[in-house]
């Protein structure tokens, strides 16, 4: 691999401007060392303010504490992204609490489960009470129709999709219940997906970890399930809302697990069979280009054009999109109108993904319609917690 790791040097690309910084801090916290110049308090401001953009201001502030004192943020900086650290731990102790909680919840009551994403994907990182907590997914055994049925006498459910209930299982945080981890516009795809879902459905439950700090047990995927299962989350995002840089890192210490050369061949047949070489190679590029990933950690090669590209995407879009314009809406935005602004959004990605931009807007109509044929569009009211997760 050459070295064209980001400096805020004056470097171009993705990192040019007051990006330099925010990526240099990156690549300190993955790999250790310092900074290559002391930078300003402008600087500074940018940087903590991208990393709170991209909810990695916990993760940045384990590589800021270990800067020496010339190389440090101006006092006021520090000291805000110390409480945001220190919020983000204690964000982490509760949901790891609630996450053990309601798996030995649902245990009691028959019902095997393993937390998706989140609080399991922490426990790859060197600190995971700094990893940016969100709301708990969890993948419950027993398909949508069982699963509701089992939940409408215990809680409020919300807004019900094809791959997951909202629901008020608990006070302060949001619980995504999973029928199934996630889904593909291709009908056709999405048929291989699901049974490639259903055959690892045992190993997943069966896969338990304790959490921090003595917080309790819980299942979580395996790291071969996610070095396919996070890939497809990301390649979902880009399509539903945008995707953080976040997700990314979450895959960066997915693929640093060790894998034999067996393993790493079925995670790149498996990419195959679901059509997510091209978007893996583009993923590949961001992984190295950011974080430094070597390339005996990649499962596919990557491509320069394609990654750029989703780079870009990457640097607008910001957390699971929330911060990028061309999401904008006007106040009252209905259905159709919501439809016809994704489905535009999503023509963007016709040169890069044709098969999935093709499918968004047949999809949509047919699950709009299975929603209203099966009630799902008259849901009961159910607390929610701003999606971070």
């Amino acid at each position: 691999m050459s070295d064209d790791s980001p400096h805020f040097s004056g470097r171009t690309g993705p990192e040019r401007g007051h990006d330099a910084l925010f990526f240099s801090l990156i690549r300190t916290a993955v790999s250790g060392g310092s900074l290559t110049a002391v930078p300003t308090a402008e600087e500074w401001r940018a940087a903590f303010g991208e990393a709170c953009r991209q909810t990695l201001a916990g993760v940045l502030y384990a590589a800021v504490e270990r800067l020496p004192k010339e190389q440090r943020p101006p006092k006021d900086v520090l000291l805000a992204w110390y409480a945001l650290a220190e919020q983000v731990k204690r964000e982490n102790r509760r949901i790891n609490k609630e996450a053990a909680e309601l798996t030995d919840r649902f245990r009691r009551q028959g019902r095997r489960s393993a937390v998706l994403k989140g609080q399991g994907v922490a426990l790859l990182y060197p600190e995971p009470l700094l990893r940016m907590p969100g709301d708990i997914d969890i993948w419950v055994e027993g398909g949508r129709k069982a699963v509701l049925e089992w939940l409408r006498p215990q809680c409020s459910i919300g807004e019900v999709v094809y791959h997951h209930a909202d629901t008020g299982l608990l006070e302060k945080t949001g619980v995504e219940v999973h029928f199934t981890p996630s889904w593909d516009y291709n009908y056709f795809r999405n048929r291989t997906i699901q049974g490639f879902f259903r055959d690892e459905a045992e190993a997943q439950f069966a896969h338990r970890v304790e959490l921090p700090e003595g917080a309790g047990e819980t299942a979580v995927p395996t790291p071969a399930f996610n070095r396919v299962y996070l890939l497809l989350h990301i390649y979902r995002h880009l399509f539903d809302e945008g995707i953080g840089l976040r997700q990314m890192l979450d895959y960066y210490y997915c693929l640093r697990q060790p894998a034999t050369d067996s393993e790493k061949e079925d995670t790149r047949r498996q990419l195959r069979r679901f059509g997510l070489t091209r978007f893996a190679s583009a993923v590949m590029y961001v992984e190295q280009r950011v974080f430094g990933l070597q390339d005996g950690f990649l499962p596919v090669p990557p491509d320069e054009e394609e990654g750029r590209f989703l780079l870009d995407e990457i640097m607008a879009a910001g957390n699971f999109g929330h911060h990028d314009a061309r999401n904008s809406h006007a106040v009252g935005e209905g259905a159709a109108g919501r439809f016809m602004r994704r489905t535009r959004r999503n023509l963007r990605f016709v040169r890069h993904y044709p098969g999935e931009a093709l499918w968004t807007a047949p999809f949509k109509v047919w699950h709009w319609l299975w929603r209203l044929g099966h009630g799902y569009l008259r849901p009961q009211p159910a607390p929610q917690a701003g999606k971070r997760g």
